[in-house]
């Protein structure tokens, strides 16, 4: 028997076939996530991203001979992006990316009406113009000619579409600022106040729990059988986390694509004043009993695609750089410039959307690899940072942290992540960890256990600080680059205020 795992990503999507005896990767089908250039930025082209998944399940399921032994489709998705429907379940208006900020206004209007700590209180997560609420808000505003019906995240749309079926799931359902974490229910309290019906929001259903089966076109058209159950896997650093068995309190994990976070497993939520005072989000995890604490950094694989269009490199031309970088010792080389990569805005603990990337030490002598040097160390400083914060609050030290993502394929950078968190950093080079985790939960959720889904000890890669490195990037670290970061943000906190 197989299954099909599906992550929906901010850059790409993978749609991805495993047989479930031991969760092996049979076939993997990937394409660019499309969007829609528009004057705030970019959307997602939902019709053209459900066409390549459709196209993607009919690919996969050619690489067995026998497709109608695929008994489980089970989707993850980014966090607060979503898709907004009528009553005859036409799209409504454009389907913003998680990182649109244009919604401000609508969260001004929010935080008016309720208030940023009883926000915190009620949902967990700090108020904040990324969440799917203040989206829902500005598609009502400028869809007025259309009644809105209901609102679906990413994966929620793609399982609907698939089945014919609207649930929520809990992961993504403490995304939209509009679910109450200590209730495990949709917020009466938020909905009464910004006058949104409730109804808004589906059924909420546990992570991988069926929500129906594959509809009759789409069976015709994919050749997958039509008993496949389908299932919302949730969000997707939460199921890679799955994928690789972070499930207790003493673990932490690194999750790295387009952005990068941080995610620690919680036995209950931790909505105090300390938390909110650092903006750390909390969240449901993907196993049902479970509880995150999460933040992200807008800007992590970003920040390298950015540095790739700047300088005109193809992904070939980067991978040498490297690679180059790397035999050249240059990833235990501390120096003194750095990029504080805020491109999409701050992360905890000082987040907010004007924020502004900042490169300190450039010379006349700066040169492409310098640059690239200087991002790196940027990334690795900021994720210190916010090490640091978590470490704060919850008194705990992680000695060594897991690394999953596109990060995992670059030793260069995973070696100043040692040295410069000073901590052992384990990559886990398992093949797209999400849809793995996605396959998992739903397979489970269907009532197919996989046999041994532990880790091969040659998947995981140690990468160990070096000492004498370390000592002098802390310089660097505690002396320029905490004491900028401070500076910036009171400057541009002080801009924004004017």
């Amino acid at each position: 028997m197989y299954a099909i795992g599906i992550d929906v990503g901010t850059t790409n999507c993978k749609v991805c076939l495993y047989r479930l005896a031991e969760l092996q990767l049979i076939k993997k089908h990937s394409f660019i996530t499309p969007k829609k250039s528009s004057e705030y930025g970019s959307d997602f082209d939902i019709s053209g991203l459900w066409l390549g998944i459709v196209d993607g399940l009919s690919r996969v399921a050619t690489a067995v001979s026998d497709p109608e032994n695929i008994v489980t489709i089970s989707v993850a998705s980014v966090g607060e992006a979503g898709v907004l429907l009528d009553a005859d379940d036409r799209v409504m208006g454009p389907v913003m990316t998680w990182y649109d900020t244009r919604t401000q206004p609508q969260l001004e209007h929010i935080v008016s009406r309720i208030g940023e700590s009883r926000l915190y209180e009620i949902t967990g997560i700090p108020a904040h113009s990324n969440y799917s609420l203040n989206k829902i808000l500005w598609l009502i505003e400028h869809c007025e000619h259309q009644t809105p019906a209901s609102w679906l995240c990413m994966a929620e749309y793609v399982a609907f579409r698939l089945s014919g079926v609207k649930r929520a799931e809990y992961s993504l359902a403490s995304r939209t600022l509009a679910f109450d974490i200590t209730q495990d229910c949709w917020s009466a309290e938020i909905c009464s106040a910004v006058d949104i019906p409730i109804g808004l929001f589906s059924p909420l259903v546990a992570a991988g729990t069926p929500t129906g089966e594959l509809l009759a076109e789409l069976s015709e058209a994919t050749g997958i059988s039509r008993s496949a159950k389908i299932s919302i896997s949730g969000h997707d650093h939460m199921v890679g986390s799955v994928a690789v068995g972070i499930t207790e309190e003493q673990q932490i994990l690194n999750s790295t694509g387009t952005t990068e976070g941080l995610l620690v497993v919680l036995s209950k939520p931790a909505a105090t004043e300390r938390y909110y005072q650092s903006r750390v989000s909390n969240g449901h995890h993907v196993l049902r009993e479970a509880y995150t604490l999460y933040a992200s950094l807008p800007s992590a694989g970003y920040a390298i695609e950015w540095f790739s269009h700047l300088f005109n490199l193809k992904p070939a031309d980067f991978t040498s750089m490297t690679r180059w970088l790397m035999n050249k010792g240059a990833a235990e080389t501390p120096t003194d410039s750095f990029l504080i990569p805020h491109l999409r805005g701050s992360g905890p603990p000082k987040r907010t959307i004007y924020a502004k990337g900042l490169m300190y030490g450039v010379e006349d002598r700066t040169d492409p690899e310098a640059f690239l040097k200087a991002v790196f160390h940027g990334l690795c400083y900021e994720l210190r940072h916010l090490l640091e914060t978590y470490e704060s609050l919850t008194g705990s030290r992680w000695p060594s942290l897991m690394v999953i993502g596109a990060a995992c394929q670059n030793p260069y950078w995973l070696q100043l992540k040692a040295t410069i968190l000073n901590r052992e950093i384990v990559a886990c080079k398992i093949p797209e960890a999400v849809s793995r985790g996605a396959a998992l939960l739903g397979a489970r959720g269907a009532g197919f256990e996989p046999g041994d889904v532990s880790l091969p000890a040659e998947s995981l890669e140690r990468y160990q600080p070096d000492a004498k490195s370390a000592e002098r990037f802390d310089i660097v670290y505690q002396q320029i680059y905490k004491q900028l970061y401070e500076t910036k943000i009171h400057i541009e906190n002080q801009m924004n205020r004017t």
